[in-house]
């Protein structure tokens, strides 16, 4: 023990540069492991909620080059044949086409005008009422309100 005190040819501080390049090494190893360690995105798990956002965003937006937007289209029917019968027949085909066409088969919806129809189920697709989850978006057009619910079939 006495002739590594009085080292001359430096044993003890290869000993010492070996044991910190190890530390150093274990740390960058664990810091690896822990970057590379799945963490669950909120985003993924609200998948439900983003898909009846986007719908939403979609029956609002003008695409395809249309002059008017599937809300627009609704809203109108509806008001210019003061709410009949006819028009919620008319609008019932409109979101079915909309819906088969933008959701897919694995979720299920219901579509509801909730100011001048007092909740009145324009289209639907399934109950809600026993769904475990269930995504709601609302937008407005004119006098109507209208309320999308999205869940698991």
């Amino acid at each position: 023990m006495l002739s590594l005190i009085k080292d001359n040819k430096g044993f003890l501080s290869l000993i010492d540069a070996i044991l910190s390049i190890f530390l150093i090494f274990i740390v960058l190893i664990s810091f690896n492991m822990i970057v590379d360690m799945e963490m669950p995105s909120l985003s993924e798990d609200n998948n439900q909620f983003k898909t009846s956002q986007d719908l939403m965003e979609l029956m609002s937006s003008k695409i395809d080059g249309r002059d008017y937007s599937t809300l627009e289209r609704i809203s109108y029917v509806l008001s210019s044949n003061d709410n009949s019968i006819a028009s919620r027949r008319e609008v019932k085909n409109i979101l079915d086409d909309f819906f088969s066409a933008h959701l897919g088969s694995d979720y299920k919806y219901v579509f509801i005008e909730t100011n001048q129809l007092n909740g009145y189920v324009l289209s639907s697709d399934g109950d809600y009422s026993t769904a475990d989850e269930v995504s709601l978006a609302i937008r407005n057009y004119g006098n109507y309100s209208y309320k999308l619910y999205i869940f698991k079939a």
